[in-house]
């Protein structure tokens, strides 16, 4: 991650998450841990993850953590076969 790039951080998390869903992660984890491996503040994470979320590939649930949402590999990229 570039710090003084002209991306935002919480984008870049972004992006990163993203890819990682892609790849076919279904569980993401929490806010403190996403916060603690990027050396960022939690607010941070939570941006990121709300980007994800108004995207619908993700739902979060307090207490029961982020998980990716059926069928968000192929809203992300349509051309993946069903």
């Amino acid at each position: 991650m570039q710090r003084t790039g002209r991306v935002a951080l919480y984008r870049q998390i972004a992006e990163r998450l993203r890819a990682a869903i892609l790849d076919g992660e279904r569980r993401l984890p929490t806010e403190r841990e996403l916060a603690s491996r990027f050396t960022v503040a939690r607010i941070t994470v939570r941006a990121a993850l709300d980007l994800l979320a108004a995207d619908d590939l993700i739902s979060r649930r307090r207490r029961h953590g982020t998980v990716v949402r059926d069928g968000a590999c192929r809203s992300v990229n349509p051309t993946l076969p069903m």
